[in-house]
């Protein structure tokens, strides 16, 4: 599983799928990586295994594809991985931002009201 880092990701932010794997209080407290779509990460492996439609009533997204490029964040960085490595094992190729939101908001990223 490879890397983001905040200059690639805010480059090309449209191109990802982002995955906040923190859970829904602190996406609601600090807010979020804009575009991102909060799993917390006890309910991703169960959510990559719901069908389609089940996954974007429960989410208020479409489902990603197996060929979608993914990245997972949290709010430092450990969460992400273990994310990352659910995904792995459900045949998605993803990428972990490292420092995460934390890495994100000292960087100047933008932050925008957490939907959780």
């Amino acid at each position: 599983m490879s890397e983001i880092n905040f200059t690639e990701l805010s480059a090309n932010l449209s191109d990802h799928v982002v995955v906040d794997v923190r859970n829904r209080n602190e996406v609601e407290e600090n807010g979020q990586i804009p575009g991102a779509h909060c799993i917390p990460l006890p309910e991703l492996e169960e959510a990559m295994d719901m069908d389609d439609d089940a996954f974007e009533n429960k989410y208020g997204f479409s489902k990603p594809s197996t060929d979608a490029a993914i990245v997972t964040h949290c709010m430092k960085g450990g969460r992400a991985r273990r994310a990352g490595d659910i995904f792995k094992s459900k045949g998605y190729a993803t990428r972990v931002y490292e420092g995460s939101f934390n890495d994100w908001k000292a960087r100047g990223g933008e932050v925008v009201p957490g939907k959780p």
